[in-house]
């Protein structure tokens, strides 16, 4: 397996010391997708909201640091939940597992955060569908990916397990997972110099 294959392995599923040390490192380079999507988020008092891919847990952090809300998160890695609750503690409620298998006793939700984590989306649309059942009526989902022209010129990105995306390509795949056309925002935000990310609010 090449140095990049391997990359993107660990992006897809991080394991390990060499999985919580990428997340480290991935916060700091998604500092900035993550303070436009908590400016998109806006989170109220009282609000359950759930994070979905959670990561090390810096968005929850970064949401609890706005208001005081129910925080929930699941991610498949337990290296990266492991992080979270360190993290976190008890101001948040945390499992490993796909977001497929999202426990049906946390529902519904507020508001979803899907931060870097539809690249991992399935063609069949069953993790938007999940988010979108996640949702209360009139529940609100923000998601963050990098545009599908800069994700192509790294290397990783072309190993086949990252779905890359323009705006109408992720809006396809909000709408296969059950979001309505006329719900769904996507906004192209200059990140760094040569970096294009799009922000999704989207309403159920």
């Amino acid at each position: 397996m090449t140095l990049s294959a391997r990359f993107a392995a660990q992006l897809a599923h991080p394991r390990g010391l060499p999985g919580r040390l990428l997340g480290q490192a991935m916060d700091l380079a998604n500092g900035r997708p993550l303070r436009l999507a908590i400016e998109a988020l806006e989170p109220m008092a009282g609000e359950r909201i759930l994070d979905a891919g959670c990561g090390t847990g810096a968005a929850l952090a970064a949401v609890a640091a706005k208001a005081e809300c129910q925080l929930y998160g699941i991610d498949r890695s337990a290296a990266m939940i492991a992080v979270a609750r360190s993290r976190l503690g008890s101001e948040a409620t945390l499992a490993c597992s796909a977001i497929e298998a999202l426990p049906r006793s946390w529902l519904p939700f507020d508001a979803v955060l899907a931060l870097n984590v539809l690249y991992f989306a399935d063609a069949r649309g069953a993790m938007v569908a999940a988010l979108h059942r996640s949702l209360r009526d009139g529940g609100r989902l923000i998601a963050y990916v990098t545009h599908r022209k800069t994700m192509e010129r790294w290397r990783f990105a072309r190993s086949g397990l990252h779905r890359l995306y323009d705006a109408r390509e992720l809006q396809g795949a909000l709408v296969e997972g059950g979001f309505a056309a006329g719900s769904i925002s996507i906004k192209d935000e200059v990140i760094a110099p040569g970096i294009v990310g799009l922000i999704v609010h989207a309403e159920r």
